[in-house]
């Protein structure tokens, strides 16, 4: 299997490290608000993409920014960041945090997402199925709100926590809070999502119990012609606890090539 070289790049003065694996017609994909498990599940897309992951600002490897507190900060980081890896057009995949990043970008610049999937993602608010507040929850209880299936965390997370682990968390947090503290939402984003005139998938977990999969629908129905794939028995990490989502994205964009 492929594996991740690490590219890093300096956008605007912020040290921004790059995950890419593979070859091909390239694939970005956009992290949530934590990165304790890695992306390694990922890299059977870089058998048929150039799969390209980059660390938003404050997270992993990545330097922060304190000035990056709200979501089109991000989008024109990552616009600057696709130019300096000559990256016109592209796949794009946004998992929750990165899922509402992900639809920005595209509302923005459709003519540069060749197709979309949005996993679990963040940015709509529905009220009958609420995101839950991961700021009110007690750190001992996150990980069972992220996972529906605690191995994912083996080998990642230490036991018991290391001062260096908690640091890191400690810094991610602080970056997502930037961004998530006031409503882990955008209240105008709905009015745009019909621009995603691309073709869609919307990934799910049916365990989540972080975004509802319940939302799936309010986003489909927003966005022209998308697709909506649940997948059971599965929480908010989904590309970490099931193979058959990562093998979904696959499926999805390689529709395209074979056009």
């Amino acid at each position: 299997m492929a594996t991740f070289s690490e590219e890093r790049l300096t956008i605007r003065g912020v040290d921004t490290v790059v995950l890419i694996a593979g070859a091909g017609e390239p694939l970005v994909f956009f992290h949530g608000a934590g990165t304790v498990t890695g992306f390694d599940a990922l890299l059977p897309l870089a058998e048929r993409y150039r799969l390209v992951v980059p660390y938003h600002p404050g997270f992993g490897p990545s330097a922060d920014d304190t000035s990056v507190d709200e979501i089109h900060d991000y989008r024109r980081h990552y616009l600057d960041l696709l130019d300096e890896l000559g990256i016109g057009e592209f796949a794009l995949v946004g998992q929750s945090m990165g899922g509402w990043l992900a639809a920005n970008i595209a509302v923005d610049h459709t003519e540069r997402v060749r197709r979309l999937v949005l996993a679990a993602p963040l940015g709509l608010k529905v009220d009958e199925y609420p995101t839950t507040d991961i700021f009110s929850i007690p750190g001992e209880e996150v990980l069972g709100y992220l996972t529906a299936d605690m191995s994912v965390f083996d080998g990642h997370v230490p036991v018991p926590p290391t001062p260096d682990f908690l640091a890191d968390r400690y810094r991610e947090a602080t970056s997502a809070a930037r961004l998530l503290w006031g409503r882990p939402y955008d209240l105008k984003l709905h009015r745009w999502l019909h621009r995603l005139t691309m073709p869609t998938l919307i990934l799910w977990g049916d365990a989540d119990r972080l975004i509802p999969h319940e939302q799936a629908p309010y986003w489909a129905e927003l966005i022209p012609g998308a697709d909506v794939k649940l997948l059971p028995g599965v929480g908010h990490l989904i590309f970490d606890e099931s193979r058959e989502a990562v093998d979904a994205i696959g499926a999805f964009v390689g529709e395209e090539l074979a056009v």
